[in-house]
């Protein structure tokens, strides 16, 4: 079963910020651009077994099974809903970042 894939508001914003950072810290469009396709075909990935990435340890704490997997740098967080076959992106951080907090999550 392939499930579908949305992403949140503040995690597009998320990704756009970082490329933001790389066109702009590194001026290279190119390279933004490179990275932030390779994230949309890692996140569109998610479709096919999306339960291969381990639950985050902070889920407990959030009180819902949370997953990530992890892009050059940043964190993908995302959640499971097998019940209507959906895979849910909510945020999108640099791994520097310690943990989510409840109100990471929209």
């Amino acid at each position: 079963m392939a499930f579908s894939i949305q992403i949140t508001l503040p995690a597009r914003q998320d990704a756009r910020n970082y490329a933001t950072f790389i066109r702009t810290e590194q001026q290279s469009p190119a390279a933004a651009r490179r990275w932030l396709d390779g994230l949309y075909a890692a996140i569109k990935a998610l479709a096919e077994a999306p339960h291969r990435f381990a639950v985050i340890p902070e889920a407990e704490e959030l009180g819902f099974a949370y997953r990530a997997f992890v892009y050059h740098s940043h964190r993908v967080v995302f959640a499971v809903h097998d019940a209507d076959g959906r895979v849910i992106v909510h945020r999108i951080y640099h791994v520097a970042r310690r943990s989510l907090t409840e109100t990471d999550i929209p």
